[in-house]
């Protein structure tokens, strides 16, 4: 008898074409993982109350069914697009917007540069479909030491844009210019458009031939999180409504040929963290977890749940940072409304996954202890789910509790 070692093993994924209808075939996507807890088929216990005069109990039965997984993996550009969308409950936009001296709500405007905002001379940019938390790039029109970079937007009206980068003057009038929102974002989506999004999940062991298939999973949960020295963490995870089969032998793996996650994980080194209108360059950690606070409820007379509700989406974590002044303490008590922006970015520096939390206050900003070893003071700057919130600023901030913005067109 062979046993299935640690290693030999993955965990695949397909949407579902709606609630009950297991995903099959081709067209899974592999989930790199490095841990966490792999998908669990548990039973309610329920007991015997019969009094048996022998002193002895009567066996009990099994109850409902329950499903659940929660992975723990290193953010990759492409490998966990369909999670994000899934937990979001909205969906990616078009690819690659790009606006030019030509398109039509810029009418043929002039750009000039300097400090670091861009301005037009006539249009709207904001009709044209950039919003604040966006990363653009230029390739015509800017100074050539700022063509191609990642560039965030921080402010806009309808004829500048403000960066937090700092660009080289251009006097202009410049006549021929373009940028592009490399990629593509994801937001909340309106009233009356959320979608909700089931998978079927296969976890494969190689070395047995073995594989647990959990239909009806949703994705309800996700959790970015990053220290020094590491690769950015993503940690996803889900629930089901407990419909659970095992397959061995000519009948695993469940999913033809699953597509294997090919870029390579996003280092903390190379990611931005902007909090408010400064970069941090002394931040020591970062957690932020989005939930939508899954219930796959008992039903009477039923071995599964009927299906997944989800609630209101809630988003909060925390930023660890050396302590330099009072700055933080003064916005916590002034209760001031906060942005901030996560750049992660690949090793070229092309390749980027976006963050934008664009409503928050602080719930609190706890110093460390006073110790007699060496180092410098920390502040723990916390941010509950109860004090973020949806951006209702309206015209360049788009409606939204998080905007994420990755670089890759699909």
């Amino acid at each position: 008898m062979g046993y299935q070692t640690q290693s030999n093993s993955y965990i695949a994924a397909k949407a579902q074409s709606a609630l009950g209808s297991q995903a099959s075939g081709s067209g899974a996507k592999i989930l790199p993982v490095v841990g966490g807890t792999p998908g669990k088929v548990t039973k309610a216990v329920t007991a015997s109350n019969l009094v048996r005069r022998d002193g002895m109990r009567t066996r009990g039965r099994h109850g409902s069914q329950k499903t659940a997984g929660a992975y723990s993996s290193e953010l990759m550009l492409g490998a966990f697009d369909e999670v994000m969308q899934a937990v979001m409950r909205g969906t990616w936009s078009a690819a690659d917007l790009a606006v030019t001296n030509s398109t039509s709500a810029m009418s043929s405007a002039t750009l000039s540069a300097s400090g670091s905002t861009v301005t037009f001379s006539a249009g709207s940019i904001i009709t044209a479909g950039y919003r604040v938390g966006d990363v653009l790039r230029n390739s015509v029109g800017l100074n050539v030491a700022d063509q191609g970079k990642n560039l965030r937007v921080t402010g806009m009206t309808a004829t500048t844009i403000t960066f937090a980068e700092t660009l080289t003057t251009v006097s202009g009038p410049v006549a021929t210019w373009s940028f592009t929102r490399p990629g593509r974002v994801l937001i909340n989506p309106a009233p009356g458009s959320i979608i909700r999004r089931y998978f079927t999940i296969e976890e494969h062991e190689i070395d047995i031939d073995g594989s647990e298939i959990f239909t009806d999973a949703v994705f309800g949960m996700m959790k970015f999180s990053m220290q020094p020295d590491g690769e950015v963490l993503f940690d996803p995870s889900w629930t089901g409504t407990g419909q659970f089969e095992s397959k061995t032998g000519v009948s695993a793996p469940h999913f033809t040929s699953p597509t294997d996650p090919t870029g390579t994980p996003l280092a903390v080194a190379d990611a931005t963290v902007r909090l408010g209108t400064v970069d941090l360059v002394d931040m020591t950690t970062f957690e932020l977890t989005v939930n939508l606070g899954l219930n796959a409820p008992v039903v009477a007379a039923a071995k599964y749940s009927p299906d997944v509700f989800d609630g209101q989406m809630s988003i909060g974590g925390n930023v660890t940072a050396l302590r330099s002044d009072m700055s933080r303490v003064s916005q916590f008590l002034n209760e001031d409304q906060l942005s901030m922006h996560v750049l992660c970015t690949d090793e070229p520096g092309t390749g980027f996954v976006s963050l934008y939390l664009p409503n928050f206050t602080f719930g609190g900003v706890d110093k460390s202890a006073l110790s007699r070893q060496g180092g410098p003071r920390t502040q723990q700057l916390a941010i509950p789910e109860d004090l973020v919130g949806i951006d209702t600023r309206g015209g360049a901030y788009d409606p939204t509790m998080l905007k994420i913005q990755v670089s890759n067109a699909t």
